[in-house]
């Protein structure tokens, strides 16, 4: 698949210039298509009967754990289907065993729901928060391994700050942590899809990214990768019967079995799967999700990076000639899909310029977080030089 191909397959470009998958991103026509065939197959429920449409439903949600796998470079017993990176986030708070006086570190320039279940965790005497100080919004190993102590036991780190667009060299932490024995928590909801993430030698316990952002699936659904450390280890806070074993026969010959009792040993294999809610799932989110993921997956992540890292460049190059300034590093090692910027001194004023670039269908954002922010550019995969192009003329118009 080229990315023309790809471009095609989001008819949201036609009518505005996108440029903002970084909040919540457009659905390609595959994800759309597969939805709206289940949601006939649920109306219809052309089955023999509603316990067989209940397993071909689980069935069908299999797609995006196979496709995420793919994704990743992983086997699908390491991939799991969360509802969030909130979701997956708070799976792993409250499955690493901590004693009083640990600490996590947490950088200044994350996002808040980085920090949230850590500061809960805080708030009730379990663990600490350390922070790590970022740079103009940059952030290197360095900066994480001075703010490790004897009582560090875990980092949790996006692996694209998405306030400055810095992607942290998340392979080499995660090095540093597992010789450390520390564990390792990745928000990637603004690398995953976009950006390639090889987790074939893992150097992460947890990677996590919702769908709704560069995945473009924004349907409730994303993904969770864990590590063999994770299965071996640690157990899930909440338990659900989809995550035991297949009873022989399947679960329709179980339920008919009158001799089966709750009164049990329920024995869930160490798969990645035993961290989901593991009920009734939100089928049409993985669905969308798989298709999503299987068109990433078709054009190849190598392109989709290629692409994205290309039309950043450009991006700031234009900005700077429409007269702006560029908020992003300039260092290639640190680049994303994410490119900030401002136009004058005052956020005030650069949310009226962002209130008039949207009135021109263009759209984009405003973040700031620990004084490191402003306008916020996102260029994926299906977007081209001609949108960036139209940002930029967008931009001299409107400040001319």
């Amino acid at each position: 698949m080229t990315l023309a191909d790809a471009r095609r397959a989001f008819p949201g470009l036609e009518d505005k210039t996108f440029l903002d998958a970084a909040c919540v991103s457009l659905v390609p026509r595959q994800a759309h298509d597969a939805i709206r065939a289940f949601l006939d197959v649920a109306m219809l429920c052309p089955a023999e009967d509603a316990s067989k449409h209940h397993l071909a439903m689980d069935e069908q949600r299999d797609c995006a754990v196979e496709e995420a796998a793919a994704l990743l470079r992983t086997d699908p017993r390491h991939i799991a289907l969360v509802e969030s990176t909130t979701h997956g986030l708070n799976i792993a708070a409250n499955a690493i065993p901590f004693e009083r006086g640990d600490n996590v570190l947490v950088a200044d320039t994350e996002y808040l729901q980085v920090a949230i279940p850590w500061a809960q965790k805080q708030k009730a005497g379990l663990v600490e928060i350390k922070p790590v100080r970022s740079r103009n919004g940059m952030l290197a190993v360095e900066d994480f391994e001075r703010a490790m102590d004897a009582r560090t036991r875990a980092v949790c780190v996006s692996s694209v700050q998405w306030c400055s667009g810095w992607r942290v060299d998340a392979p080499a932490l995660g090095r540093l942590c597992q010789a450390k024995g520390l564990w390792v928590i990745v928000d990637a909801i603004q690398e995953m899809g976009a950006l390639a993430i090889d987790l074939s030698d893992p150097w992460a316990d947890f990677v996590i990214a919702g769908g709704h952002k560069w995945l473009n699936a924004p349907f409730g659904c994303g993904v969770m990768f864990v590590s063999d450390r994770v299965l071996l280890e640690l157990d899930p806070a909440s338990w659900g019967y989809l995550a035991l074993e297949t009873p022989e026969g399947g679960w329709q010959a179980y339920f008919e079995t009158p001799s089966i009792t709750p009164y049990r040993d329920y024995a869930f294999p160490r798969v990645a799967k035993r961290f989901e809610i593991a009920g009734t799932s939100n089928y049409p989110g993985a669905i969308g999700l798989g298709a999503s993921l299987a068109l990433v997956n078709a054009m190849g992540i190598e392109q989709a990076e290629a692409q994205v890292l290309k039309l950043s460049a450009f991006a700031a190059a234009e900005i700077r000639k429409a007269g702006a300034r560029v908020v992003s590093s300039d260092d290639p090692r640190g680049r994303s899909g994410i490119t900030m910027f401002s136009r004058y001194e005052d956020p005030k004023q650069d949310r009226a310029l962002l209130d008039r670039l949207l009135a021109e269908r263009v759209f984009l954002a405003m973040r700031y977080t620990a004084g490191v922010g402003g306008i916020r550019v996102s260029t994926h995969y299906f977007n081209d030089e001609e949108d960036v192009l139209k940002m930029a003329a967008a931009l001299r118009r409107v400040t001319a």
